[in-house]
């Protein structure tokens, strides 16, 4: 599958499944809602291949919410026949 087919349908499924779970979960009324969004997808030279997925979050955040929000990414690339490693990355930019 190209890398970018795979960006775009990642980004759908963050904002149509991921990012409403999360927002009704964990924001109050108060805080601004959580965005995600798709910085890139890159794979990496060594063999086999590591898939590395850039996602920037807008309020920063950490802990057991990122965990968890990389392991749903990583089920749905999987989903698309990639059995390769994913790491996913928050709020940092490809150096390549």
């Amino acid at each position: 599958m190209e890398i970018e087919k795979l960006e775009k349908y990642l980004q759908t499924y963050l904002d149509d499944v991921i990012t409403p779970m999360i927002n009704k979960e964990l924001v109050g009324e108060e805080d601004e809602p959580i965005t995600l969004t798709v910085n890139a997808i890159k794979k990496g030279s060594y063999q086999p291949p590591i898939y590395h997925v850039f996602i920037d979050i807008d309020p920063n955040w950490s802990g057991s919410l990122l965990k968890r929000l990389e392991k749903n990414i990583e089920d749905f690339i999987k989903i698309f026949s990639i059995r390769n490693k994913i790491k996913v990355h928050w709020n940092k930019r490809p150096l390549f």
